[in-house]
């Protein structure tokens, strides 16, 4: 049946699936920080010449395109979901395969067109099959990007760029349905940046990478931007903003404008080991970015430090007006005009909501259940638009893990499901659990889970199980 699958795969997204639908829909300086020099800009592609005209007045096109843009509500996941007319890309954080779910047959399918392959044997995609066409081992979220899926993996030619010391990364185009790999060209940092994230949007790749230095026995951070034409000739990625501190965030894209949004840790932490005291002058920051690929400017929109034990959220929401979202450890933030504003608390007697999240519209946070050891520990949900105004406040079901073959099926004992990725809008939420199996402590088996919850109108929620793969080591398929 599987093989049967494969061939209609073939024929059926050859043909349905060329395109994507749309997805659902200044402070004082921080020391210490400083913007790229000016020659780290991505080139214009825009078919403006910004020579033609000064630059204030360079038209900027802030529409969406579903052929060349990234969608906003996947761009800065954990899990790699693409959504088209006809079902959906996923894979997951801990997979090597891409997978795709047929709406017509209500299946998820390997993206491999050719009927003998066994993909991976028993639901486990530990299983290294290379020759399968759906082992792509692209981490850092392939795109369905003008009716091909461009990926970027991680086995490269040693980079030039830092004496050969690093393998640098290869970019790839395939057909929708795994046929037709073409290698474009390899990809490079320019120095020992790791970005965990590659995002494809109108001609560029975009990366935000975290990076450790060690210079003379002293251990510093920086973050950095980067940026490098799909197309041509270039190899070797642009630095088109960097901060001298490791932070982490998220990549927000509008027509030709890039949001970037960097929380960082600024300050010292100091223990002494023969006392015991604990000097911690550390302070959260955080700063929110537009870069226009038409003027090839950076702009800072936003940068503050919170006061002592303040929390910025490591995701942010930009709308089409430029306001920016951003969650507190509990709470919602909107950053507009370069001032920030709380607009939105998690706050109940009795309960303590963690993790704030936004996503398209949307802040969410949850509880935490008082042992992850129990699998039937319970976790409530507080989802709300950004005016405030509840959407869904509840427990999430878990039915469909316990009623899943892993739940009894593999060796140990299951713990409560941890959340790989949410994100949703208003009618509900896309979530992967990640599902560990307590044995003997050696190679424990685990177990990912993609689940759509939907919100009903009279605020209950259903839930729909679309896959549930098993990550239990082995060694290596040649």
């Amino acid at each position: 049946m599987k093989k049967q699958l494969c061939i209609l795969l073939a024929a059926f997204l050859s043909a349905a699936l060329l395109c994507a639908c749309s997805g659902k829909k200044p402070a004082e300086p921080v020391p210490a920080v400083s913007a790229a020099p000016d020659v780290t800009s991505a080139p214009d592609d825009s078919g403006n010449d910004p020579a033609a005209t000064d630059k204030p007045s360079v038209p900027v096109d802030t529409s969406y395109n579903p052929e060349t843009d990234a969608d906003n509500l996947y761009s800065s996941a954990n899990t790699i979901l693409i959504e088209t007319e006809d079902g959906f890309y996923w894979c997951s954080s801990t997979s090597d395969y891409l997978l795709f779910y047929d709406n017509w047959l209500e299946e998820m399918i390997p993206v491999c067109s050719r009927p003998e392959c066994e993909h991976f044997p028993d639901n486990n995609v530990c299983v290294q099959n290379k020759k399968c066409d759906a082992y792509l081992e692209a981490a850092r979220h392939p795109a369905l990007y003008n009716g091909k899926i461009y990926y970027i993996d991680s086995n490269g030619i040693p980079n030039p760029n830092v004496d050969g010391t690093r393998l640098g990364m290869r970019l790839f185009r395939m057909n929708p349905d795994g046929t037709g790999k073409e290698f474009i060209k390899n990809l490079f940092t320019p120095g020992y940046e790791d970005p965990q994230w590659l995002i494809f949007h109108r001609g560029y790749i975009y990366g935000m990478s975290p990076q450790t230095i060690i210079e003379q026995g002293e251990v510093s951070g920086r973050t950095s931007i980067i940026a490098i034409p799909i197309e041509g000739d270039e190899t070797t990625f642009r630095t088109i903003y960097e901060i001298d501190n490791q932070g982490w965030g998220c990549m927000r894209f509008i027509g030709d404008y890039c949001y970037f949004w960097i929380h960082y840790m600024e300050g010292y932490y100091y223990v002494n080991w023969d006392t015991g005291e604990i000097i911690d002058e550390q302070q959260m920051g955080g700063v929110a970015l537009r870069w226009n690929t038409v003027t090839e400017e950076i702009e800072i929109l936003y940068q503050e430090l919170l006061p002592k034990d303040g929390y910025f959220g490591e995701t942010a929401w930009v709308e089409r007006d430029g306001t920016i979202y951003v969650p507190g450890g509990d709470c919602l933030m909107k950053i507009e005009n370069g001032e920030r504003t709380v607009v939105f608390e998690f706050k109940e007697e009795g309960k303590h909501f963690v993790a704030a999240t936004v996503s398209n519209g949307i802040v969410f946070a949850r509880t935490v259940p008082e042992d992850f050891d129990d699998p039937y520990g319970k976790s409530e949900f507080w989802v709300c638009r950004f005016d405030g105004t509840t959407i869904f406040k509840g427990e999430l079901p878990m039915d469909w893990f316990y009623e899943s073959p892993e739940f009894e099926g593999l060796r140990g004992k299951p713990r409560y499901p941890g959340f790989v990725m949410t994100v949703g809008d208003e009618t509900g939420l896309w979530i992967e659990f990640g599902a560990h199996w307590r044995s003997t402590g050696y190679n424990e088996p685990s177990a990912d889970f993609l689940v759509r919850y939907d919100f009903t109108e009279d605020g209950g929620i259903e839930y729909k199980l679309y896959g549930s793969y098993d990550d239990i080591f082995i060694e290596p398929v040649d």
